[in-house]
């Protein structure tokens, strides 16, 4: 039986390329992911300052500056087709607004281009999560409580039943006309709530009780599905750090998640029963919270494409990006088992995860050395690869600058240490 890692064999000459449309690390991942697959690639990049500039493994086009708002940017690829003959590449978006863009445009782009087939109306209900939401609930899937685009009165009610602390989101990020442009916001009480939607307004806002759980309580299902909306393959991810601390990205996580066998059992199915619900083609990333006071899994969020931690998955054995080129092009092996077996491996983004490092060390949540012990353990990295150095060596500046801070006020404090703090993280295994 294949488990997916049989993907990376080098691909023939005669196949279509792929071109990725890059946000930051995703976007890198990416692209390395199927260069690894022997897959010929087009890195499109949005912003002068992306990393993903200098990486060698594939052709780099630098959007135009005219050309990067979402009707501007669906004429730039129909005219760039034109370059490419019949080879009709695959096209991965990697942020939210790309692939509702593609699914809102694929009548005029799938003469040109291979995409996903979820409809755009279908797309926009998975990505916004009010509407995920819904679907959760029909679907008997849990979810956080909250509550969506509320009225005064009637958030003045609902937080009577459901106290504080709480979070506050936009439907998804880059949502158009969301009063709140930032992923995630925390109140404290429902005081600070009703006078944050008071002065602000809550149009296309969700509040949320924040639940007992954050870093090393949040796990993530990451898979992808075929054209007809079945499972081809899915592992499990645990989020051990995220910046902001708790509630944001993943800065260091562990594949496979290392819950118990029943915990995980409960995520996958729980998955199922989601993805059952929707016909939804494309490789996603399934967001999930367990409630410390219940144990219970809660769904929090649904990433359709590519996910900040798809490097880390191929480095454990499971390369989604390939595995979605080959099902794209009609060439997805048969004998793929939907769990397969992979290679446990921490991945870390280092400058982020300093970042949270300083505030929970700040916070005496997590000694100096429990931290430096996880960093290297870790064989997978958001930007260093030394088959593809550049991008790391450009993220380095900013690395350095931030070491530098941080080693002055690690030997301001170690003297006055009262040892290391213990944390959730388990080292041993």
């Amino acid at each position: 039986m294949s488990t997916g890692t049989g993907l990376l064999q080098r691909a023939t000459s005669s196949q279509p390329g792929a071109i990725v449309l890059c946000r930051t690390v995703t976007g890198l991942a990416t692209v390395r992911a199927l260069y690894r697959a022997g897959i010929s690639v087009q890195a499109w990049i949005f912003s002068d300052t992306d990393p993903t500039r200098f990486t060698r493994c594939a052709r780099v086009v630098v959007v135009p500056s005219h050309a990067r708002s979402e009707e501007c940017l669906v004429d730039f690829l129909v005219e760039s087709s034109r370059q490419l003959g019949d080879a009709r590449p695959v096209v991965f978006p990697t942020c939210d607004a790309h692939a509702l863009l593609l699914a809102q445009h694929s009548s005029r782009l799938t003469a040109f281009y291979r995409l996903w087939t979820t409809g755009h109306q279908t797309l926009h209900r998975i990505v916004s999560k009010d509407c995920l939401y819904a679907i959760a609930d029909a679907a008997a899937v849990p979810t956080v409580p909250s509550i969506v685009e509320p009225e005064p009165a009637e958030l003045a009610s609902w937080s009577i039943s459901h106290p504080g602390p709480y979070i506050l989101k936009p439907f998804y990020v880059g949502s158009h006309g969301a009063g709140l442009h930032t992923k995630n916001a925390v109140v404290t009480s429902r005081d600070e709530l009703l006078d944050y939607v008071s002065r602000n307004g809550a149009q296309k806002l969700i509040a949320q009780r924040l639940l007992r759980g954050g870093d090393g309580q949040i796990f993530d299902c990451y898979g992808l599905c075929d054209g007809r909306g079945r499972i081809v393959q899915m592992a499990t991810h645990r989020r051990w750090r995220q910046n902001l601390p708790d509630r944001g990205a993943t800065c260091f996580g562990e594949i496979p998640s290392g819950l118990p066998a029943a915990d995980e059992a409960t995520i996958l199915e729980q998955t199922r029963l989601l993805l059952a619900s929707v016909c939804y083609h494309g490789i996603f990333g399934i967001e999930w919270l367990r409630d410390l006071r219940t144990g219970r899994f809660h769904l929090i969020d649904f990433n359709a494409r590519p996910f900040m931690c798809i490097g880390h998955l191929a480095d454990s054995g499971l390369n989604l990006p390939a595995l979605a080129y080959r099902e794209l092009t009609g060439d997805l092996p048969r004998d793929l088992e939907t769990l397969p077996r992979l290679r446990r491996c921490y991945w870390i983004d280092l400058l982020r995860d300093l970042q949270t490092f300083r505030k929970r060390w700040a916070d005496g949540d997590l000694g100096f050395w429990e931290w430096l012990g996880s960093v290297v353990r870790c064989r997978s990295w958001a930007y260093l690869d030394f088959r593809d150095p550049l991008p790391g060596i450009v993220r380095g500046g900013a690395l350095l600058r931030l070491l530098g801070r941080l080693a002055w006020t690690t030997l301001l404090r170690l003297p006055r240490s009262s040892g290391v703090v213990r944390s959730d993280f388990d080292t041993t295994r």
